[in-house]
């Protein structure tokens, strides 16, 4: 009987751990987001990742080798492809508040949310880190926040298989948080893949593949840009 209250207990408390570590349900732009002009909005990305492949479905270490020798021409293209454009983000962001009539503050430190003090949930869309000091060392109104996790190509395996053609890939989110009370106005998932038109095992220079990844890059620039105009 103890043993089976135990099991129970185990799997309760899994049960739970997993609801607390939900991911963050996007949050639409609302319409009075920017209803009151000459906010001070700090604009603030994470350090953006390497650009390099991926290979999800070969968790394995032998099959994350394998998959490694079978596309290291690939990744030693990619490891090459510039990031540019969405590293000037912050540049394109102040901008679109500036339209807006905000107050754009420019964070040159790479913001890493995971670092900040977890919040006390209390408000609305609550933000799962307490921002309050970057508040008061920017004395701002607002955060917006660009975090990338992948930027790359990736390529899905099914342990050594590949089980599709590589794409391009760029991959986090974004979102703003309201200082007043630490809630999101806005959080919106970003991933954006982009497949090769024709051919794309076209070693050493991948044309058809690079210019998947700078489409993917486009589209999740425009994805983030998108909904400040609106």
């Amino acid at each position: 009987m103890s043993f089976r209250f135990g099991l129970l207990a185990a799997v309760a408390a899994a049960l739970l751990s997993g609801c607390a570590s939900a991911p963050q349900a996007p949050v639409s732009k609302g319409f009075r987001v920017f209803a009151e002009p000459g906010l001070r909005v700090g604009v603030a990305m994470s350090r953006l990742p390497k650009v390099d492949t991926s290979f999800p479905g070969a968790d394995w270490p032998l099959t994350r080798v394998a998959a490694s020798v079978a596309n290291a021409a690939l990744t030693a293209h990619t490891r090459t492809l510039p990031a540019d454009d969405l590293a000037s983000l912050k540049g394109d962001i102040a901008e679109a508040l500036k339209l807006k009539g905000q107050v754009p503050v420019m964070i040159d430190e790479p913001i890493a949310a995971d670092q900040l003090p977890k919040a006390s949930a209390t408000a609305r869309n609550a933000a799962a880190r307490d921002y309050a000091s970057l508040r008061s060392k920017y004395r701002l109104d607002k955060l917006l926040v660009v975090e990338l996790t992948e930027v790359g190509i990736t390529r899905p395996y099914s342990s050594y298989i590949p089980t599709g053609d590589p794409k391009g890939i760029v991959s986090g989110v974004s979102y703003m948080v309201n200082l007043k009370d630490n809630s999101y106005d806005w959080y919106q998932p970003v991933l954006r893949q982009k497949s090769a038109h024709g051919n794309w095992d076209e070693a050493p220079a991948f044309p058809g593949l690079s210019n998947a990844y700078f489409q993917a890059i486009e589209e999740a620039r425009q994805a983030i840009l998108k909904p400040l105009a609106n």
